[in-house]
């Protein structure tokens, strides 16, 4: 019987792969893609989760917690598929390799025994930080925490406020912020930095694009830059929804330009 099998058994050709072994130790490494920034990969979760919402698919029940018993060789209970999920977002955003779902089992087998430890512990503390960052409150309530269970010893502090820049009198911003200016098909350079001095009541001195300087007021010919379009200006590939800008203002009064956060501008 089992001659008959594997007679009728169609073993497919081997082709060899292109992938290509450099051996000479003073070529030139190709260039690794850099990884989606985190702020791009959240402004895309986010319109995933509104339109789900808005489509009635996200009800109470499907968001309400419940615990399950972790069984790796289940195929059911989707507990593989979660941690592989998790896995390889954590891995995108860190340009780490993604994994397949039978190492993620495989993994997940070896550190059961580990989670019930510290990991757990961590997990834990994590977990409670978060539904205060959802619930929302004063950074009284948020806790650092520092813990050995070898000694066992666990030491709880309040974090300390994140450090702000002044930029002038009643403006400030932390390491965290970023400012959002959302424009149009034909929303201008002239519309771009009019919006800083409507609702900051600053003028943008120098606006720049990755390397690419897209307004310099002193540079010949860039003020005749005003009434074309930002989307001429800064040219972006087709697709992109926003672009991440570097913008310096000049106080009056002050010799250096006050830098800000960085500014995210989206082409519609």
């Amino acid at each position: 019987m089992l001659d008959g099998i594997i007679q009728h058994c169609k073993i497919p050709e081997f082709r060899p792969s292109g992938k290509r072994i450099e051996t000479d130790e003073s070529a030139k490494k190709p260039e690794q893609q850099e990884p989606e920034e985190i702020g791009d990969v959240l402004h895309s979760c986010k319109l995933r989760l509104r339109d789900i919402i808005s489509k009635n698919v996200a009800i109470v029940e499907c968001l309400r917690m419940m615990p399950h018993k972790f069984d790796k060789d289940k195929e059911g209970n989707f507990h593989i598929d979660l941690i592989n999920a998790a896995a390889n977002c954590r891995a995108h955003m860190y340009g780490i390799e993604a994994s397949d779902m039978l190492k993620t089992k495989r993994i997940a087998g070896r550190i059961v025994p580990a989670i019930a430890t510290t990991t757990s512990a961590v997990a834990g503390l994590v977990s409670v930080e978060l539904l205060k960052v959802v619930k929302g409150g004063p950074i009284e309530l948020y806790r650092n925490a520092f813990l050995n269970l070898a000694l066992p010893l666990i030491i709880l502090s309040e974090p300390a406020p994140a450090l702000r820049t002044e930029i002038r009198e009643g403006l400030s911003y932390t390491l965290w912020d970023k400012w959002e200016v959302r424009g149009h098909s034909n929303y201008t350079l002239k519309e771009f930095l009019k919006h800083f001095l409507d609702r900051h009541g600053l003028e943008p001195a120098m606006v720049v694009y990755g390397v690419k300087m897209i307004y310099v007021p002193v540079m010949p010919g860039h003020r005749k830059r005003l009434p074309e379009r930002m989307m001429k200006l800064i040219n972006p590939p087709a697709g992109t929804e926003y672009v991440d800008l570097t913008v310096s203002f000049s106080i009056p009064g002050e010799e250096e330009h006050k830098p800000i956060p960085p500014v995210r501008y989206f082409f519609q």
